[in-house]
């Protein structure tokens, strides 16, 4: 199937798969690894010998998981998107209705 406008044309059939994507992509491996957490076992260790430390714990903040570090959820964005992307997720009971009207005012701006 081809789009065609005045200013271009787009092949619509170009997606990609497996075959045509870039293999270093599909062997990507994502590792939590390296020097800082040799470092942060080393001082968890030494924490547990009971070596004096000015902390009592170690915060892995090297992994990007916010939570683990207290970040509550950000539930409300995330259920407007997802009303947004699927209104029929509206009828929910358990969708709270500021969710439901923030979702209709961006979906009225959208039409």
């Amino acid at each position: 199937m081809k789009l065609t406008n005045l200013r271009y044309t787009m092949k619509l059939d170009n997606s990609l798969t497996a075959d045509n994507i870039n293999q270093n992509l599909l062997n990507i491996e994502y590792a939590v690894r390296g020097p800082i957490l040799q470092r942060a076992l080393q001082i968890e260790r030494e924490l547990a010998k009971g070596v004096p430390k000015p902390f009592e714990r170690v915060v892995r903040a090297n992994i990007g998981d916010c939570h683990a570090l207290g970040q509550k959820p950000i539930t409300f964005i995330r259920q407007v998107v997802a009303l947004a992307a699927c209104p029929a997720l509206a009828d929910a009971a358990d969708v709270p209705a500021d969710v439901k009207q923030r979702a209709r005012e961006i979906l009225s701006a959208c039409t």
